[in-house]
């Protein structure tokens, strides 16, 4: 008993002591083991703080020294003592810690801070919400208890579809670009025009736990439409590379191996050796429509040929994909069944002569005026009347066979021909010797003088004028013996009788050259006594 009242004794003799000797009040960190009798918890009995004891407080920085990792390893720590840096009994408010922010070299803890991570405050990174130790949670101060695992402050963007090594792909600098990857690395390596595709275009933004995020696995690209739209409509299969390549979709590798059957216009003809970029102007994903040739060809006669309809025919009625443009199979036999049906001479005449002529620069196949002086110079111009050549229908007179056929009725004038009149030649009555200012012969056919003399030389040398007008036929006819049938001595005023009846004419009518310059039959016998031609 005396013995325990003695220990008793003791300690509190001790304890007052520690008392009286006592630095001062812990921080507020350590404010739980105030008091003498938690002395021995931090300090050795009669020695100074125990870094063991230090360490068994603090298990997880324990642990990271433990593991050789951390600040506290560094050789800027390493074998100090804890309170070199951490002293205590400074008041509640004193900061143990004693860390520089401003000026820490981050390095020491075996995780240098790069890029953007240079520049975060330090608490943005060290805060509960990035440990996952419970107890260090709790401790908002602490700087310990992060991960270096970029998941482990960061947010999976890509939501568990690709592996956790961010650093893989991308650096500290910024998480909106990849500088590591290598396309190359993957099962499709990007070539030509693949390489200035963005990324977006190909990896599609999805959602998943209510996040949106690209896709970067498991897309299917074995063949091209898995991406592209197919054009084509699967009429070509599904290997693009056939024919395009990664450099450009226009570039194509189509040679003579291609077979354009597939695309539902076979080549044929002149269209085998067409460059395929002649027809396919703006690519080869625009459809083309190849009902007509003037779907690619430019109408050339702009619109002559018209069907009933008033469609625009098409230019496979006269020509084909085997020969040049130039070159028709419209010929006499389909120009019979158009609207002008080709006759006579007409027949030999080269299509040049009407449908482009004068060379001129474009076939023209819609004549509007067909009448013969369309084609034909009208040498009647101003010498025929409207009634003789109604609508300028050459026909009337003329035909296809030789425009030198004349069929003209002369019956419809008030001159009728007979005789040797029918075999002359219309020239020898309407055409006279002197040309007008055209350079064509003067015609005349209206109004034409009907007289004898108009047109025959007065042999007669107007011995006849007193019989009037066109009294030729008195004496002759229109045979062409110019005989005179007609006169009849008995009706003259020397009738013939007796042996006057019998003798020649010429024995009475002699030539004279009473009318000069040459000489004439003289008829005209004034006086005719017997002496006259009898003597005296």
């Amino acid at each position: 008993m005396r013995n325990i009242v003695a220990i008793i004794s003791l300690l509190l003799f001790t304890s007052s002591i520690l008392a009286q000797f006592s630095p001062g009040k812990l921080s507020n960190a350590h404010k739980d083991l105030e008091g003498l009798n938690n002395c021995t918890k931090c300090h050795e009995v009669g020695a100074s703080i125990s870094e063991a004891r230090c360490l068994d407080c603090h298990k997880a920085l324990n642990k990271r020294i433990k593991a050789n990792k951390g600040f506290h390893v560094s050789k800027k720590v390493k074998g100090k003592s804890c309170i070199s840096c951490h002293s205590e009994h400074h008041g509640r408010k004193f900061d143990a810690l004693h860390f520089d922010e401003d000026n820490f070299d981050h390095a020491l803890t075996g995780y240098k801070l790069e890029g953007a991570h240079a520049k975060v405050d330090c608490r943005e990174c060290h805060k509960p919400d990035f440990i996952s130790d419970k107890k260090l949670k709790k401790n908002k101060k602490t700087f310990l208890g992060l991960a270096t695992e970029c998941l482990s402050c960061h947010e999976d963007y890509h939501q568990g579809t690709l592996a956790e090594s961010c650093l893989d792909c991308h650096t500290m600098k910024t998480f909106e670009k990849a500088p590591r990857f290598d396309h190359n690395d993957t099962k499709f390596p990007l070539k030509g025009a693949h390489n200035d595709v963005s990324c977006i275009d190909c990896h599609k933004m999805t959602k998943r736990n209510g996040k949106k995020f690209q896709v970067f696995n498991g897309l299917e690209f074995s063949k091209c439409t898995d991406c592209h739209k197919d054009p084509h409509e699967n009429k070509f299969g599904q290997n693009c590379k056939e024919c395009h390549n990664e450099k450009s979709w226009h570039i194509l590798n189509i040679g003579k191996e291609f077979d354009h059957n597939k695309t539902g216009y076979p080549l044929e003809g002149k269209h085998e050796e067409v460059d395929c970029k002649e027809c396919h102007t703006n690519g080869y994903k625009e459809n083309l429509s190849y009902t007509f040739c003037t779907d690619c060809h430019d109408d050339y006669h702009e619109g002559d040929f018209v069907d009933s309809s008033g469609s625009v025919t098409d230019c496979i009625e006269c020509h084909d994909v085997f020969h040049s443009f130039t070159w028709s199979n419209y010929g006499i036999v389909e120009h019979q069944d158009s609207e002008y049906p080709l006759t006579g001479a007409h027949e030999a005449v080269s299509c040049l002569d009407c449908h482009k002529p004068d060379n001129q620069e474009k076939w023209n196949f819609t004549i509007e005026d067909q009448s013969c002086i369309s084609c034909h110079d009208n040498i009647h111009e101003g010498y025929l009347d409207e009634e003789f050549l109604p609508n300028n229908d050459c026909e009337k007179c003329h035909n296809t066979s030789s425009w030198g056929q004349i069929e003209f009725d002369h019956d419809q004038t008030d001159y009728t021909l007979d005789n040797a009149h029918l075999e002359v030649d219309c020239r020898e009555c309407h055409f006279k010797k002197e040309k007008d200012a055209k350079g064509n012969y003067i015609q005349e056919f209206a109004k034409n003088e009907t007289t004898c003399v108009s047109c025959h030389e007065d042999i007669h040398q107007g011995q006849f004028e007193k019989l009037g007008e066109n009294k030729c036929d008195r004496c002759h006819s229109t045979e062409r013996d110019w005989k005179v049938p007609n006169f009849d001595h008995q009706e003259s005023d020397f009738p013939l009788e007796g042996k006057h009846a019998e003798i020649s004419c010429t024995e009475c009518h002699k030539p004279i050259r009473k009318y000069l310059p040459q000489q004439v039959i003289l008829y005209e016998i004034t006086p005719f006594e017997c002496r006259d031609c009898h003597g005296t």
